[in-house]
């Protein structure tokens, strides 16, 4: 059974004679269809879904740049390293421990010396900690205190020659320190 309801304006329904039927009233039983939207479940499974997919894209980002920062740091210990050896052919010998590598940026007062080897930029690693340095049997060692910026942690970055070590050389001391994942 189909009802037909015929709104009209006040005026054109004593001009028909016909009787207004109010707005509200014919309004109310006018049913919208059954698949006019999305259910509420349906809309937070999709949200569900694209905040997953966000957190993944979100927390790989992340770790592409750690790992950049980590190709930036090695860089650096490279061109270090090459400022280590400039000095070593000027003044004849690495700086020490105790100098450490303060002596590539100021001079020693010797007439031999031909820096600064290097900015001061150089210095520091991708994370902005200043490179530790030491003299050991092997060479200079360049530590990088790594993302947390504590020496001696798991992420530090030992190297030695200007090459990253895989696992803590015999003297690097503390546990932990130069096993850097790449």
């Amino acid at each position: 059974m189909e009802i037909k309801v015929t709104l009209l304006e006040s005026t054109d329904a004593v001009a028909t004679g016909e009787t207004p039927v109010p707005v509200t009233r014919a309004l109310r039983n006018v049913r919208a269809p059954r698949d006019a939207g999305f259910s509420l479940i349906e809309i937070i499974i999709v949200l569900g879904i694209l905040g997953t997919l966000i957190a993944v894209l979100v927390g790989g980002l992340g770790s592409g740049a750690e790992k950049a920062k980590v190709k930036a740091t090695t860089v650096k210990a490279g061109q270090l390293q090459q400022n280590l050896l400039r000095y070593q052919s000027d003044m004849g010998k690495l700086p020490t421990t105790a100098e450490g590598l303060g002596a590539l940026q100021t001079n020693p007062g010797t007439g031999k010396w031909g820096g600064p080897y290097g900015a001061d930029e150089d210095l520091k690693d991708d994370w902005g900690n200043a490179f530790e340095f030491e003299l050991t049997a092997k060479g200079a060692k360049i530590v990088s205190a790594g993302n947390d910026g504590q020496a001696g942690t798991a992420d530090d970055l030992t190297y030695i020659g200007g090459r990253l070590q895989e696992t803590a050389p015999a003297d690097a001391g503390a546990a932990g320190a130069g096993g850097a994942a790449q």
